[in-house]
């Protein structure tokens, strides 16, 4: 089974909620239509998927597919807001830098390396300071593409001519 990227970004707020405040959420950012929703909240934006390695090409004989799977790291930048925006980024980022997540995410995801946490100023429309700390998240994300490919497993039916003997040259 493959995963999208706003299926990983799903796993990354399901995997904090139960470290976070109970009114705590966690949302997709660059949703059109949607207002930010009131803190404590963590916003997560999707900011980079580049490649590091060579295009890899496994076949499946049985379902006549060829996997192109082109080995990226995912980069998500996770933004925390609120009053202890700062200690849930801490959290965060103590259990991305452990063991903790590594058997979280399905096959094909898993964390490669997060960010210090760094506080950026942000006045609100009401002209207010709120606290926002943010961090980046990178993960291996492994999401083949599937091409069905034509096979020659059987020849069917063989119906065999005979050459004539003496056949001029």
């Amino acid at each position: 089974m493959t995963i999208t990227i706003n299926q990983v970004i799903g796993k990354i707020g399901a995997f904090l909620k139960p470290h976070m405040p109970a009114d705590w959420k966690a949302v997709r950012g660059q949703v059109n239509d949607t207002p930010q929703p009131k803190p404590p909240v963590l916003i997560m934006w999707p900011i980079m998927l580049a490649q590091y390695t060579t295009t890899r090409m496994s076949l499946d004989d049985v379902a006549n597919l060829m996997a192109y799977e082109m080995p990226k790291r995912l980069e998500i930048q996770l933004d925390f807001y609120g009053f202890e925006a700062g200690n849930q980024a801490a959290i965060a980022m103590t259990l991305f830098r452990s063991m903790a997540a590594e058997g979280f995410f399905p096959d094909g995801v898993a964390p490669l390396y997060c960010t210090d946490a760094r506080q950026f100023p942000l006045t609100t429309g009401e002209k207010q300071y709120e606290d926002r700390w943010s961090l980046t998240l990178a993960l291996q994300y492994n999401k083949p593409v599937l091409v069905s490919q034509e096979s020659f497993n059987s020849p069917g039916d063989l119906t065999i001519i005979p050459v004539p003997g003496n056949l001029p040259i």
